[in-house]
């Protein structure tokens, strides 16, 4: 299928919104943009997953690196998973309680204090 990329800067926060696959053929692209967003100084990124049907373990380590460049840099990633298949892969994989992740989008007073 492909993924869809959308995303948003403001006030240093960084909202990326993923739609459709995130697996071994996606995420090197999607990886390459995320790092692109924050090394333009992003304090705070927001990594919506709801929009996906599915995520394999290429996916996954996405958001593994994601997190782990952001501890380095002094910044926070969160993960919005929804309700969904994403929310059930990270549950399932334990990625839940090692990451940042949230049901829903936090609002934009949250997003700044972050």
């Amino acid at each position: 299928m492909g993924v869809g990329f959308e995303a948003e800067v403001d006030a240093g926060v960084v909202r990326i919104a993923l739609s459709g696959d995130l697996d071994v053929s996606t995420a090197p692209s999607v990886e390459e943009r995320l790092v692109e967003l924050e090394d333009g100084g992003a304090e705070r990124v927001i990594l919506d997953l709801r929009g996906l049907g599915f995520i394999d373990s290429t996916g996954l380590s996405l958001l593994i690196n994601a997190d782990r460049r952001a501890r380095r840099a002094g910044r926070r990633v969160t993960i919005v998973s929804g309700t969904g298949a994403p929310r059930r892969i990270l549950e399932t994989t334990g990625l839940k309680g090692r990451l940042d992740i949230v049901e829903d989008e936090p609002s934009s007073a949250d997003a700044a204090e972050g």
